[in-house]
């Protein structure tokens, strides 16, 4: 078993053990500092724009590296929009998920759990995109292919040239991975989809060929609001600097400003039937989504007794409600 199985499996049992309580991850997974204000409380929180991606004076050294290329870095103190991101078009963009924190349902909210799903959106075997068209209001999101072309900025991430799944998924089903689309609206800066009621599958490989499923995550009804759009499109949230530097595969996101609003936000369901087809494969070892979501043996055990009973219903089938804050970096997707 490979590091990276065993450090699921540790997460994995620990998220199931431990997520008996219906705490969220702690704050500090997000990495939005407490709003302390200055001067007179006005009762009004102002969002505290990230920094400017200007370079600053600080010096640091480049990340280490075990083989391979060295991953995009820059020097920097504070939440940064990293200068090497694409440059987006600003009435077409498109984005590639970098953080994610899932507040529910309460066995994906666990520390333990982002700290192993994260590190694959940092590495890119999750390549979760969102594409916008702000002139004719529409939007896609779901799983972008593993097969997209490296760029030469990093480790090839942030000036890759992505497509969504079409038709062309691994296995029987070559449409399984295909992505959702609808209207979108945007008020100020800020933009929400409509909800979709079909199912969209997100892959989550645990390889950079996406040849080896890790999981997926199936998603009903899905819905994303709350998604800032800054003038240059480049990033939602930012890069949280530490000891000095910003490193692409390493570096946690804000997922929500200094007023706790989230810089984006998914609602989706994932029915206890697709959560039973589902398998988060370890070592060999596939253990059905819905076992560790329910807390039971989903598959033998009366729902009665699971320790984390569902919250809602998908066309009177019993569903988890997942919500999730995330953060995104500019991403050259194909129309």
């Amino acid at each position: 078993m490979n590091r990276f199985s065993t450090l699921l499996l540790t997460s994995l049992l620990a998220g199931s053990i431990g997520a008996c309580s219906d705490d969220p991850a702690p704050a500090t997974d997000s990495g939005v500092p407490s709003d302390t204000g200055g001067g007179a409380d006005t009762g009004v929180c102002t969002p505290t724009p990230i920094a400017d991606p200007t370079p600053n004076m600080t010096s640091c050294s480049a990340p280490p590296v075990d083989g391979g290329p060295v991953p995009y870095f820059q020097c920097t103190t504070d939440p940064i929009c990293p200068r090497g991101r694409f440059m987006n078009n600003a009435m077409r963009p498109g984005f590639r998920l970098t953080y994610i924190k899932i507040t529910q349902p309460a066995a994906l909210a666990s520390a333990a759990i982002l700290s192993t799903v994260n590190p694959t959106l940092q590495r890119g075997t999750f390549l979760w995109g969102l594409q916008l068209d702000l002139a004719a209001n529409t939007f896609r999101t779901g799983g972008l292919s593993p097969m997209f072309t490296r760029g030469s900025t990093g480790v090839g991430l942030m000036d890759g040239q992505f497509a969504f799944f079409n038709n062309n998924g691994p296995g029987p089903m070559p449409n399984r991975y295909n992505p959702i689309s609808g209207p979108v609206t945007v008020t100020g800066d800020r933009a929400t989809t409509a909800q979709v009621t079909t199912t969209v599958n997100i892959p989550i490989f645990s390889d950079e060929a996406g040849t080896m499923l890790l999981t997926q995550l199936p998603l009903d009804g899905a819905r994303i609001s709350n998604v800032h759009l800054t003038a240059d499109r480049g990033c939602i949230g930012g890069g949280i600097a530490a000891g000095g530097r910003y490193t692409e595969t390493t570096s946690r996101w804000l997922t929500e400003n200094n007023c706790d609003q989230p810089y984006g936000q998914v609602d989706a369901d994932i029915t206890v039937e697709n959560a039973k087809m589902v398998s988060v494969t370890i070592g060999g070892n596939p253990t059905p989504l819905c076992n560790i979501i329910s807390g039971a043996n989903c598959m033998t055990d009366p729902q009665s007794g699971w320790a984390r009973q569902p919250d809602t219903m998908v066309n009177g089938m019993p569903a988890y409600h997942l919500r999730a804050n995330f953060a995104a970096i500019s991403a050259n997707i194909a129309q």
